[in-house]
């Protein structure tokens, strides 16, 4: 079972984008996202473009744990890919639990994801009002 869903991720996992988010499995999107992600570009419509999140490398641990890193500081908290239910253009949100300071405020919650590749990942707020960009550290 393991080797198939390797094997599924595999033959999908370099041209992934939102298109070929519908024939995944919820498990096989958490397969793909897991691993360690640096933030590489955050847009926050009330304030623009946004250098606050830079610092910040993502470890999204296979076990559903998250440890978030920068500016000197830790936080943990935990994540899960569910189907989405905000946006019929969107069929996988990624859901952040975390808290500690504003940065993780502001990334705490639900988010569509609008493009996964083994080493992009694009993120939308349910309201076109943030987006959140990864690159696979």
């Amino acid at each position: 079972m393991l080797f198939t869903l390797a094997v599924i991720v595999a033959a999908v996992f370099s041209s992934c984008s939102d298109d070929y988010l519908g024939d995944l499995t919820v498990p096989e999107t958490e397969t793909m996202s897991s691993g360690t992600w640096k933030v590489t570009y955050y847009f926050d419509n009330g304030d623009g473009v946004s250098n606050d999140l830079d610092p910040y490398t993502f470890d999204m641990q296979d076990d559903g744990n998250l440890v978030i890193t920068g500016n000197g500081q830790s936080f943990t908290g935990s994540w899960f890919i569910k189907s989405s239910d905000d946006d019929p253009a969107y069929d996988k949100e990624i859901e952040f639990i975390i808290s500690g300071n504003k940065d993780m405020d502001d990334i705490d919650g639900s988010w569509l994801i609008a493009k996964l590749t083994e080493t992009e990942m694009e993120l939308l707020d349910d309201t076109p009002s943030e987006e959140l960009h990864l690159a696979r550290n």
